[in-house]
């Protein structure tokens, strides 16, 4: 795991973590606050089944309306529009 990837993980030594094990933990942090370097990783070290899975499973639930929006297109998934995630009302048309 480079180290882009690993301090994603504060709270955990990311030593630790089996990315098959933990694949959902990984994918969630990574998907969710990981920059173009760790989506990188996430999309080389998983594959495309992997992430549409964890994106029908749990994204949906569990990832911002961007972030889902992006990883759906990525993993070539459905994934249904929420609220959110656009320009707030008073920033104007």
């Amino acid at each position: 795991m480079p180290a882009s990837v690993a301090k994603l993980f504060w709270e955990v030594e990311p030593s630790s973590i089996d990315l098959g094990a933990h694949g959902d933990y990984v994918l969630e942090r990574v998907m969710s606050r990981g920059g173009w370097e760790a989506m990188q990783w996430l999309r080389a070290t998983y594959s495309k089944a992997a992430l549409a899975s964890f994106i029908e499973r749990k994204g949906q639930a569990r990832l911002a309306p961007r972030e889902l929006a992006y990883w759906a297109l990525i993993a070539d998934v459905e994934a249904s529009p929420r609220q959110g995630g656009g320009r707030p009302r008073w920033a104007g048309p």
